[in-house]
């Protein structure tokens, strides 16, 4: 029975790998901020989900006595898919806001492997990254979490050459994904257009494609190229971006 821990569970993607693996017979793990919803009656067992709020900088140390209690001594799988947003400037966000995204997209990904490394190098296990498209371009209103998914995906390049042969580490990068997350961001009601997103579902499947192959991809073939323009055509592009915003900007001004 394999043993897979995935943060940022209890809802979205993470909910959706749950119940995946649930299905696949493995025994599964996770934590969320968030009391246990319902929803993972099927996924995981209640003694299995921990309330850590991962943006807190205790919380790696939450998550290692979790595991010993629950005596988890091997992973399989390690998905890293908490994280959270924050739309806007970074000059209007506070220092307390700057420091939990921080927290809780890059140092807590990055802690918890360090901990975690060796439960998975005795099951030569698997390390799954949930970055964003977004990593590789300038994306305006989202600075500082692209910044955090840039520094992500850097840790797990680095961290792929060291684990050579003993853990494999990959990258997923899925495109904007139907679930909470842009409307606690703050994003405006007009600027989410849930009905052109990847369901949570389509994601997890994805994700879990990948950790089978043990490879690095991008979901879905809209974002490979976006992806693959982003790190090629990195000067157009942000040509583009520029004129965007400029054209944003403007029209804003014009409604004032």
């Amino acid at each position: 029975m394999q043993t897979v821990f995935i943060t940022g569970v209890s809802e979205g993607i993470g909910a959706a790998l749950a119940l995946h693996y649930a299905a696949q017979g493995a025994r599964v793990l996770g934590v969320s901020r968030r009391p246990r919803p319902a929803t993972l009656d099927g996924s995981l067992t209640p003694e299995d989900y921990a309330c850590i709020d991962l943006g807190e900088p205790d919380a790696p140390t939450a998550v290692q006595t979790f595991l010993q209690r629950r005596q988890v001594h091997t992973l399989d799988i390690l998905v890293h898919n908490a994280a959270a947003g924050w739309y806007g400037s970074p000059a209007q966000q506070s220092s307390a806001s700057i420091d939990q995204l921080l927290y809780l997209n890059l140092y807590a990904p990055i802690a918890l492997t360090h901990m975690l490394l060796p439960r998975l190098r005795a099951a030569h296990g698997v390390i799954a990254f949930i970055s964003s498209v977004h990593s590789a371009l300038p994306t305006p209103d989202f600075a500082l979490y692209t910044a955090t998914k840039a520094g992500l995906d850097g840790f797990a390049r680095a961290l792929r050459i060291e684990e050579r042969g003993k853990v494999d580490v990959l990258v997923v990068w899925p495109g904007p994904t139907r679930t909470s997350m842009h409307a606690k961001s703050g994003v405006p009601p007009e600027r989410i257009h849930n009905k052109h997103y990847a369901s949570p579902e389509a994601v997890a499947a994805a994700v879990a494609a990948a950790i089978q192959r043990r490879r690095s991809c991008a979901v879905g073939a809209g974002n490979t190229l976006l992806r693959w323009a982003a790190l090629h055509l990195e000067a157009p592009l942000q040509a583009m971006m520029v004129a965007w915003a400029r054209r944003r900007s403007l029209r804003k001004a014009g409604g004032e």
